[in-house]
């Protein structure tokens, strides 16, 4: 069979386990392969179909990532982007989700530690997506899959009372009482790159380097300065290790949240564990600092309805900052190094690191919030 009846063969079979039509799955397909994390978790839809029907005793009308379909897809999102998470649609019953954890990193034991938390949050009631079902966790073929409950109203608008509800939620988080088990794991770090670096926050800079080192051979003379400009960023990064710990999200943004302002939800905890409470807040000002400095000073007033930042917390805040944008713009460098393209200094999230006066004026106004 030649290439293109193969791919036409994968788009066929992809409709008719998705639901999707042919035109539908073939974009899907088309785009989700130029994605970075299009091959981190290979999702067999078919398969995990027949394997949820038979699990759970349910009938699916449709089984697609979030992403293939534009009336469940989040706001700002694409196509490819969370290829593994799923929105089942059942013959009888609301929608419920899947996530499928198929990467080499991935353990089934991390996945039910994921159920844990879903139901330790429930049980302090404290707004986030619930398990579906009693027994959550399966094993498909050695991955594990959790299920849990569809929120309807897709992704809020950033705005500020969006910013403050979510920080005066993450400060809530941030109070939860200590506990064992899967509470107490190493947690922070972003996985969505196959969960290869989950736990403390100080593992988004080993990715970071990680991003680096793999495309090193393959730099351009011309892209060599920004290598090495990006390395030394990584190596001398605040890792805000020493700082105060709580219970904490790994993702912690607009994009994690789900539901209508007023009443959102957070998702997406399979990087949640204990570790330095800082980053979380951090990342969360970093995108509020996307408009005026009016979203930075909801998200502060939000987060000090609950916590009060140490000294040298607020000491801390601007090298803590460039976390998530140094994990970002090194795995934009490692895509560009990828496709034999070199970025300039003024792209993305390279950008961003590249102009500091930017991040200078966020921490100070931050900071200023933060103390009231």
């Amino acid at each position: 069979m030649t290439k293109e009846g193969s791919f036409k063969r994968a788009v066929r079979q992809r409709a008719q386990a998705t639901g999707l039509r042919y035109t539908e799955a073939r974009a899907a397909l088309e785009k989700g392969r130029t994605s970075p994390f299009a091959r981190t978790r290979p999702v067999e839809f078919a398969e995990l179909r027949a394997h949820l029907e038979t699990r759970y005793g349910i009938s699916i009308t449709s089984i697609a990532p979030i992403d293939d379909d534009p009336e469940t897809r989040p706001r700002g999102s694409w196509v490819g982007h969370y290829p593994w998470t799923l929105v089942v649609k059942r013959e009888d019953g609301s929608p419920w989700i899947a996530r499928v954890f198929s990467s080499a990193a991935d353990t089934v034991g991390r996945v039910e530690g994921d159920a844990e938390i879903l139901r330790f949050l429930a049980l302090h009631d404290f707004p986030a997506e619930r398990p579906a079902h009693d027994d959550p966790v399966s094993v498909l073929e050695g991955s594990g899959v959790i299920v849990t409950e569809y929120v309807e109203g897709g992704r809020p608008t950033q705005s500020p009372a969006v910013l403050h509800e979510l920080a005066s939620l993450l400060g809530r988080l941030h109070k939860l009482p200590a506990a064992g088990g899967a509470l107490a794991r190493d947690g922070g770090s972003e996985e969505h790159d196959g969960a290869f670096f989950a736990g403390r926050p100080k593992q988004d800079l080993a990715a970071a380097m990680s991003f680096l080192v793999s495309v090193e051979d393959a730099v351009a003379p011309e892209g060599r300065e920004m290598f090495e400009w990006l390395r030394d960023k990584v190596e001398h990064a605040d890792n805000a290790e020493g700082l105060p710990e709580a219970f904490t999200h790994g993702n912690y943004h607009a994009w994690a949240a789900v539901g209508r302002p007023g009443n959102l939800a957070i998702v997406g905890w399979a990087g949640s564990g204990r570790g330095p409470r800082l980053p979380a807040l951090a990342w969360l000002l970093t995108t509020a600092g996307e408009g005026d400095g009016e979203g930075i000073d909801a998200a502060a007033r939000g987060y000090r309805e609950h916590i009060q930042l140490t000294g040298e917390e607020l000491e801390r805040l601007p090298g803590v900052l460039a976390m998530r944008p140094l994990w970002l713009a090194c795995l934009d460098y490692r895509e560009s190094a990828r496709s034999g393209s070199t970025p300039t200094m003024d792209e993305g999230w390279i950008g961003w690191l590249a102009r500091p006066e930017h991040a200078e004026r966020l921490a100070a106004r931050a900071i200023a919030s933060l103390r009231g």
